[in-house]
């Protein structure tokens, strides 16, 4: 079985328009789409439970408590149920049509598939130098082999997530690189996609998110 995990926070309007896309790519497959809402209070986990009428595969875990995206991301890693594990976000930037591709090559050897992005549509100067900026840190400090480190779409082993679970630090928003880094090295694979800014809602880029990230960087070094 594939597991999908996508983590929410207010993303109401893009959740039903991914999830119906989810739902024509992953047919044929045995699959289950786990996600995971951080309490958000514009209804995003209503949007899911009435989708998931639709299509059982589809399950909604609100968690009132704890936030974040990586350990949003964990919690649902542990709570799924497949051999095969993947992450995307929510806001229609991610191509899903590359899915099969990516979970294909874990399930002929490679640990750990990554979803590159070739090309950015819609964003601005200041967000590619932020972003170009994030993966050269990480290439210079961890001597990271990924083209693109900072990708939050990505599948993997459960095995390899299981090596790891325990020691993973769920700080900021790159588990990618956190998990690369506790579990390598790795059987690697990539495929490529142009990534689309977010169709609706607001981006989650902030100081604070940049701050933990060169904190997760100090760590993982």
């Amino acid at each position: 079985m594939f597991s999908l995990v996508i983590p929410t926070y207010n993303e109401r309007d893009n959740i039903k328009p991914l999830l119906d896309k989810l739902t024509k790519t992953l047919a044929g497959l045995d699959y289950e789409v786990l996600v995971v809402d951080d309490d958000s209070p514009d209804g995003t986990a209503v949007e899911v439970l009435n989708f998931h009428e639709l299509n059982p595969r589809v399950r909604c875990i609100v968690r009132r408590k704890e936030k974040g995206l990586s350990s949003a991301v964990i919690d649902g890693f542990k709570r799924s149920r497949g051999e095969v594990l993947g992450v995307m976000d929510a806001d229609l930037s991610h191509d899903h049509r590359i899915l099969p591709q990516m979970i294909d090559q874990v399930m002929n050897g490679l640990d750990l598939v990554v979803g590159t992005r070739s090309g950015v549509e819609g964003w601005g100067v200041k967000r590619k130098v932020i972003s170009k900026g994030a993966s050269t840190l990480a290439k210079l400090f961890l001597s990271v082999e990924l083209s693109d480190p900072m990708s939050g779409f990505f599948v993997l082993k459960r095995e390899v997530f299981d090596q790891v679970k325990d020691g993973l630090n769920p700080l900021g928003y790159k588990i990618l690189l956190e998990i690369y880094q506790r579990a390598r090295p790795l059987k690697l694979g990539e495929v490529y996609y142009v990534f689309n800014d977010r169709v609706a809602g607001e981006s989650k880029l902030s100081s604070k998110v940049m701050r933990e990230y060169l904190k997760q960087l100090i760590s993982l070094r």
